[in-house]
């Protein structure tokens, strides 16, 4: 094994941990759906290391399929998004949170707001999941 080898094999070990951690973190809180910390994280990790894995292909023998990469960029750059969009959410509900749970008698159940996020994000990365087996 060579070192371009090597790093290829760290680089796809990291992104499928990135996607480990999305899925993971989605079905986690999945009665009460919310984007967690890590995903946004996680979301960061598969974009980087998807773009370093495309890189170390180019320098390769092996044909690269563009089409593909470009699928799962524009897939992997919506998971981020949603990612990014359903944290800044879930961090406005919690400062918000214990102004509310102040007012007497409350007991109105409030959906949280990044819920939509956090089931877009796991959506979206199973999809890219599905685009990097089947085309």
């Amino acid at each position: 094994m060579n070192g371009m080898e090597i790093l290829r094999e760290i680089l796809l070990s990291l992104h499928l941990i990135g996607m480990a951690i999305i899925v993971g973190g989605y079905f986690t809180v999945i009665r009460s759906p919310r984007v967690l910390p890590g995903m946004l994280h996680a979301s960061y990790l598969q974009l980087v290391t998807g773009l370093l894995l495309v890189a170390v292909a180019e320098m390769g023998d092996d044909e690269v399929n563009h089409v593909k990469i470009g699928i799962k960029l524009v897939v992997a750059i919506l998971v981020t998004v949603f990612a990014f969009i359903g944290n800044r959410k879930q961090k406005a509900f919690a400062a918000e949170a214990p102004a509310a749970s102040g007012t007497a008698g409350s007991a109105v159940v409030t959906k949280n707001p990044s819920a939509t996020m956090a089931h877009l994000t796991f959506a979206f990365a199973l999809i890219n999941l599905l685009v990097a087996v089947f085309v």
